[in-house]
């Protein structure tokens, strides 16, 4: 019996080691690219300013050939710094070390604003660019740069694999999934389509397609991946339908925002920057009953700029902690027993040491709460 609890011990101290060592190595890999990205982008800047002085005659004069080759250097260099962003941020996204800075915004108006910012773009190719959004593409809880560069990727993959006068439809409303509202939105194209066999790749890094029109408009084919990364980090889903000499719908679904949800966005999010920052989260439920003022009373209290404090529709008031161990939210307690009056039992749970997701924290610190043994 000894012998196997010292096999199993041993193993675990394996598994243990072995996971240090992925960690480890991912962690290389990402600063790696970090460093080369950096290394990279600073010479390329002084290339692309250089070419640019150039361009605009502050060298000289410059003859009709002379200025066609300089774009052409231009345009090589625009397509080499978006790579080089495009595998930083995958780099990132893949190794979880990228914040999202998410909040309660308007999805209709981003949706028209990037339809704005590319209109042009759109209609110099000679395609043809609609919108159509129904009503009720209201708030949802997103990162507005992130979603606008999912965006971004799949109307610039709808203008390269377009046909010639071919359409490109930006499209959006609300459905219910599994009980749930999404916002849908949809780009929609005219194109050469996609064939069957490259559709379950299709959202997988360093896989572009293969097709003779993609290897003419060459890309590292990120994009699709990253956007992947992106929707899925907001609890949404990405997927594409197509018909080959027909076109491809690209499809995301994002949740739409509701208050009674609000407190497990905020958790969600304070979750990635623990994990993403290497530090410790405290959640904090204070159980109390018809007290107004209590929320503004304890968000005086707690005064990090990451904390939060929101009120659950159960009539609770939780506090979620940014940085602080078990010992920290010991420490808030003696400031909430010295500040406030009023009779309140208290639920705390710690991440990552005595849960590791949102579930298990809300959990352990429901059932704190519920003991009713300690009180302020």
């Amino acid at each position: 019996m000894d012998s196997k609890k010292k096999d199993i011990q041993e193993l675990k101290q394996a598994l243990l080691k072995a996971n240090q060592d992925i960690e480890r190595l991912s962690r290389v890999k990402s600063d790696f690219v970090s460093i080369i990205s950096h290394e990279l982008r600073t010479p390329l800047t002084s290339i692309k300013e250089s070419v640019s002085l150039v361009l605009d005659g502050v060298a000289g004069p410059l003859n009709e050939n002379q200025s066609e080759f300089l774009n052409i250097a231009k345009n090589n260099i625009d397509r080499l710094a978006r790579l080089i962003t495009d595998i930083l941020d995958f780099s990132k996204l893949e190794s979880g070390r990228i914040t999202m800075h998410k909040k309660k915004a308007n999805i209709n108006e981003l949706v028209r604003n990037v339809f704005s910012s590319v209109k042009d773009k759109v209609e110099k190719r000679g395609l043809y660019f609609e919108l159509e959004l129904s009503d009720g593409l209201d708030d949802i809880w997103f990162d507005p740069d992130r979603i606008g560069q999912v965006l971004n990727n799949l109307i610039s993959n709808a203008i390269k694999f377009n046909k010639e006068k071919g359409r490109i439809r930006i499209l959006g409303g609300r459905e219910e999934i599994g009980g749930r509202e999404f916002v849908k939105v949809i780009v929609e194209d005219t194109g050469m389509g996609i064939n069957k066999n490259e559709m379950p790749s299709l959202f997988n890094h360093f896989s572009p397609l293969d097709t003779s029109l993609t290897r003419a408009n060459s890309g590292v084919g990120l994009g699709l991946a990253i956007s992947k990364h992106i929707i899925a980090l907001h609890g949404g889903d990405i997927w594409a339908e197509s018909d080959k000499d027909i076109g491809s719908r690209f499809i995301f679904t994002l949740p739409v925002y509701k208050k009674d949800n609000e407190f497990n966005f905020l958790l969600d999010d304070a979750i990635e920057r623990a994990i993403i920052n290497n530090m410790s989260l405290a959640l904090i439920f204070l159980g109390v009953k018809d007290h107004a003022d209590l929320e503004k009373e304890i968000a005086l209290i707690v005064r990090g700029p990451e904390d939060k404090v929101v009120r659950c529709k159960q009539g609770n008031v939780i506090s979620i902690m940014a940085g602080t161990d078990r010992a920290g939210a010991g420490k808030i307690i003696d400031r909430l027993k010295a500040k406030l009056t009023v009779h309140i039992n208290f639920g705390v749970a710690v991440y990552p040491d005595e849960a590791k997701d949102r579930e298990s924290l809300i959990k352990k610190a429901e059932k704190d709460l519920k003991t009713g043994k300690n009180f302020i």
